[in-house]
């Protein structure tokens, strides 16, 4: 970015406006404004009841890779003509079956690695999707597991809440402490690479008054985590930061802008808590849980981070919801600086990302998902 001392000399009938319009000029940001072209494929637009839940999304080749939380199952389409190829997977603990089916990728090697995050175990196939081996991984609460490229996995390795006497709920919020595991190729535990705060949540008393249940609290916290062949990034949303570590878990550099979190206003809180009375079977007595609710002051920092195959690190900024949310995307490069934004069409949930084009999820008016291939346009 040019300072102002560098701006060329104007004549002197030229100064006052025209010399601040120069500087504005010249100091407006380095970065590129990107978009995304039209779908150039759209999957299970006319199959819509085949994706119950879609939880993950990878491209490789000619080949689209899309798994259904729902239904626990892996689809593989043609990236030509958007037919369906090959599918595997179902319910259940045995080879090839899935209790939950999330990320999915190729770990830079000719097979499909999909993780399960409740029976703590990745499970291989061939490009063909046929069962290959399963690998176990060793720990107790895992969530967010990806490859590290060949050289193993990455994941959260979750401390579980602490219990209290329904008679003692807490009003405020908890957060989660996790460790960030590396794991081997075989499953073992390579390296803890450290402890950090993880997902913000609430005690919320059952109808029946004997239990209760610990879910995340609305707008609050998230760790966000993705890997790519060189490493991997994780980000607690506290700060517009995320660190950067390589394949062996060492630090790399700290992705960073220099923007504050927005802060949650009583209108916020006020739509919040309409929207949800208008959804609700009580919603007097909704309005009133709402009015007690610990709400944060502020949203978090991102919303989501995904890492394209060429280390570019695409990071959703948290927008207010309301009015008008925005799908707005800071990228940074490979070497750290803040390279582009992107604003995405609204609806369209980010997944894969590669050098030329994205993959992600879409919504029709009757909520039907279907998965998109869309090109970058720099």
């Amino acid at each position: 970015m040019r300072r102002a001392r560098d701006c060329p000399s104007l004549p002197p009938f030229q100064g006052g406006l025209a010399w601040a319009i120069a500087v504005l000029l010249l100091a407006s940001p380095a970065e590129a404004q990107w978009r995304l072209g039209p779908p150039t494929l759209v999957v299970g637009e006319d199959t819509g009841a085949l994706f119950g839940s879609v939880a993950g999304v990878f491209v490789r080749d000619n080949r689209i890779y899309v798994t259904d939380e729902q239904a626990r199952r892996i689809h593989a389409f043609n990236a030509m003509t958007g037919q369906i190829v090959a599918s595997a997977g179902r319910r259940g603990k045995g080879p090839g079956d899935f209790e939950f089916v999330g990320w999915v990728g190729d770990c830079g090697r000719d097979s499909v690695f999909a993780a399960d995050d409740v029976l703590n175990r990745v499970t291989v196939f061939s490009l063909d999707l046929e069962f290959a081996r399963t690998i176990s991984l060793d720990g107790a609460i895992l969530e967010g597991v990806r490859c590290v490229g060949p050289n193993g996995f990455v994941g959260i390795d979750r401390i579980e809440s602490p219990i209290v006497a329904i008679d003692e709920l807490p009003e405020e919020s908890h957060r989660d402490d996790f460790d960030l595991v590396l794991f081997a190729p075989d499953g073992s535990v390579r390296r803890t690479i450290g402890r950090f705060p993880g997902i913000e949540r609430v005690y919320v008393a059952r109808p029946d008054g004997l239990a209760y249940s610990i879910v995340p609290l609305a707008w609050g916290l998230w760790p966000k985590l993705d890997t790519s062949p060189r490493g991997f990034v994780l980000g607690t949303g506290d700060a517009w930061s995320l660190t950067r570590f390589d394949a062996e878990g060492n630090v790399r550099d700290t992705l960073a802008v220099d923007e504050s979190r927005i802060a949650v206003s009583r209108f916020h809180v006020d739509e919040y808590s309409r929207r949800a009375a208008a959804r609700a079977r009580d919603p007097d007595g909704t309005r009133r849980y709402y009015a007690e609710y610990p709400f944060p002051s502020h949203f978090p920092a991102y919303r989501d981070v995904r890492v394209s195959e060429d280390d570019f690190t695409w990071v959703m900024q948290f927008t207010a919801p309301y009015p008008e949310p925005r799908n707005h995307w800071k990228v940074f490069g490979p070497d750290g600086a803040l390279a582009a934004t992107a604003d995405l069409p609204l609806g369209f949930v980010l997944k894969w990302v590669g050098e030329t084009r994205v993959a992600g999820v879409a919504f029709d008016e009757m909520d039907t998902q279907r998965v998109e291939l869309r090109p970058i346009l720099r």
